[in-house]
């Protein structure tokens, strides 16, 4: 590797760890927002988290596409490091690393989110049935008879409420 070459990777190793800090704290905030139950926050960010996902995948495809077009497609981060000049494998080392931390970060994030909003669906689901929500109460048609009761679907008794 020329140091050209490891130029370009520093720079492209710099964008993606600018971005990762800046998703990482975007998804500590909806982590946060879930456990307060705030609803409004969460429905308002939905195209901000659709804009991260799409500038994600967009700078994947850069790096690929860079990667490759240096001849270096395929190799780890730990590789690249390796094979850069001397004066640039402490900057390499050191981005490399932080990388690696906040993907591992971002991941733990997301498998702590989506426990918490199972346990909160498994938890209003039990509320549901233990009050008997999707029991159907004894109603009456336009004749006055009444019409008999049993299970209806959540959506069903919500559309009731």
């Amino acid at each position: 590797m020329n140091s050209t070459t490891a130029k370009a990777v520093i720079k492209c190793l710099e964008i993606n760890t600018d971005f990762y800090r800046e998703l990482t704290v975007f998804l500590m905030k909806k982590h946060t927002k879930i456990l307060a139950d705030d609803l409004a926050w969460l429905t308002d960010s939905l195209n901000d988290e659709q804009a991260y996902v799409m500038k994600s995948r967009a700078l994947e495809e850069k790096r690929i596409a860079l990667f490759e077009g240096l001849g270096i497609g395929g190799k780890s981060l730990s590789e690249l490091s390796a094979e850069a000049p001397e004066e640039y494998k402490p900057k390499m080392t050191m981005l490399a690393n932080q990388l690696r931390e906040l993907v591992n970060n971002i991941k733990q994030i997301n498998d702590e989110t989506t426990e918490l909003v199972k346990r909160k669906l498994d938890n209003e689901r039990e509320f549901v049935e233990r009050a008997g929500f999707l029991e159907r109460p004894e109603t009456y048609n336009k004749n006055a008879s009444k019409v008999a009761g049993g299970k209806s679907s959540p959506s069903k008794t919500i559309r009731q409420v």
